[in-house]
Order: C-alpha cells, then sequence, then structure tokens
C-alpha cells in the first residue's frame, strides 16, 4: 500500500491537500464523517467494490473515473479487491466555488464527474499519464485554481467557515448562541448561506463539527468521555454518547477500541 499527499496553496481555504492512495490487496475500512468533501478521480480499471454503503444496487461511484463525494453525515463502510486513487480533500465551500451548485443537493450522496467538468477526458489523460503524483497534483491545483468563481459572497462563505471552526473548538464552544445572531444576519439568510455552501443547517453544521473535534480529541489524548464531551459543547456524558452515535454508528468506547491511526478511519 502506498500513500503520497501533495498540499495545495493555491487553493488555501479551500482545499486541504491532494492525495494518492494505491494497494493491490483487499482492503476493508470504515470512514467516519469528517467535515469535509472529496473529489475523486480513479487511476485504471474500476475496482470491483465488493462490498459498500449504496443508494440502490445498480449505483456504485467507482464505476466512474470522477465523482464527487458530498457531504457525510453517517459512517461509509466499505471492502474492495484494489484500488489506485487520486484524491483532493475539500472544504465544504470549495463545492460551490468551483461548479456553482449548492452543496445541500449532494448531502449524503454522490455526483459523477460529468456533471462537474466538460474537460473530463483531459483529466483523466492527463492523471492516468507517466508523470510523477507531485507533477499530477500540482495540475490539478492549477486547473481548479482557474475555477474559482470569485464572488463576494465566496470571500465571505471562507470566513465564515474559518469563524465557525474556530468558535467550535473544544472549550470555546458557544452552544448558547446562534450563529446568525454572531454573524448579524437573519435567520433566512444564514439558512440559505449554510444550505448552499455548509450543505447542511447551521445547527446541523455545529453538531457536525462537534463530533469531528471529539473525533480527534479521541484521538489526542485518554481523557475520560466526560471530559471530552464537556469540552466540545455537549451537556454531559450521555448527550455526548447519543450524539457521538448518530454521526458514527458506534459508541466514544468502540470508536476508540477499533480506530485506526487515521482519526476517523476504524478497523473493519
Amino acid at each position: 500500500m502506498t500513500f503520497e499527499e501533495y498540499i495545495p496553496l493555491k487553493l488555501n481555504g479551500l482545499v486541504d491537500r491532494i492525495w494518492s492512495h494505491k494497494t493491490d490487496s483487499r482492503h476493508s475500512w470504515t470512514i467516519l464523517p469528517s467535515g469535509k468533501i472529496e473529489l475523486m478521480f480513479r487511476i485504471g480499471e474500476a475496482p470491483e467494490l465488493i462490498g459498500a454503503k449504496k443508494i440502490s444496487s445498480a449505483e456504485n461511484p467507482m464505476q466512474h473515473f470522477c465523482f464527487m463525494s458530498g457531504l457525510q453525515t453517517s459512517p461509509l463502510a466499505m471492502t474492495m479487491d484494489s484500488m489506485h486513487f487520486i484524491g483532493m480533500q475539500m472544504h465544504p465551500v470549495a463545492f460551490k466555488a468551483f461548479f456553482g451548485i449548492p452543496l445541500a443537493e449532494i448531502r449524503d450522496y454522490y455526483l459523477p464527474g460529468e456533471h462537474l467538468f466538460s474537460a473530463l477526458v483531459e483529466i483523466e489523460d492527463r492523471l492516468n499519464g507517466k508523470q510523477s503524483f507531485f507533477e499530477k497534483a500540482s495540475w490539478l491545483e492549477n486547473y481548479l485554481h482557474s475555477r474559482i468563481n470569485e464572488t463576494p459572497e465566496l470571500h465571505f462563505a471562507i470566513q465564515l467557515s474559518q469563524y465557525s471552526e474556530k468558535i467550535y473548538q473544544p472549550h470555546t464552544v458557544l452552544s448558547n448562541a446562534s450563529i446568525e445572531a454572531l454573524i448579524g444576519y437573519s435567520r433566512t439568510q444564514t439558512f440559505r448561506i449554510f444550505n448552499d455552501w455548509f450543505g447542511t443547517s447551521p445547527h446541523g453544521f455545529q453538531r457536525l463539527q462537534q463530533f469531528v473535534n471529539s473525533v480527534k480529541a479521541i484521538h489526542r489524548s485518554n481523557e475520560n468521555f466526560t471530559q471530552i464531551g464537556l469540552q466540545n459543547g455537549f451537556f454531559d456524558q450521555p448527550h455526548f454518547i447519543r450524539s457521538f452515535k448518530k454521526f458514527a454508528g458506534i459508541t466514544p468506547g468502540q470508536y476508540r477500541s477499533r480506530m485506526t491511526h487515521i482519526p476517523g478511519q476504524i478497523s473493519a
């Protein structure tokens, strides 16, 4: 198994990293909601998807060379015989910035690349070429940079994303304050902005961010779950466990016993 990553500085605030993951053996894993979205490019032939959560038996995103995995609010489990993908881990606001589509339209779903790119053949030729991963990643960085739709609302959404992540960090969670009161917008305006740029309601985004921070906290320390819950804005341990299980499908204790070195990924 090989894993490489590239940090696209030109896409700061929109894309965290571009990565390449390749394995020639059967691999099973479960990925918990991360608060991010992923643009995926398949390298070579489509892998056999042995098992995965699907909307129907006919729907398999791996059949497409490219697909966008939308904002996930429940765990995604899969098993594949082999795989080679190049992916881009993005902030939610990147979807509308690059493609002009409200993110709420693909919450807990995916969108084939044919709906996103007119030059998909060129992208496929580039990524299946003989260049190094870093050369391919640099080309992707420049290509996506040219697609950014610069608008005042985009810059506001990026600022709001950074602000929201900050106020929902451990020890600073403002659970009693509404986001519309904090940013000075009406409830209707705030709801539209969050659905368009973050893929969920303000309350839904807050709960998702608290879950993601809790997962990171479990990896950082051996603190008990009461402490982790309180630090991330939950009322008490039962409240934390209920909310965690809603996103993860398992309790924090079960997650701690099955977690891997990658936050949000658990062993089969």
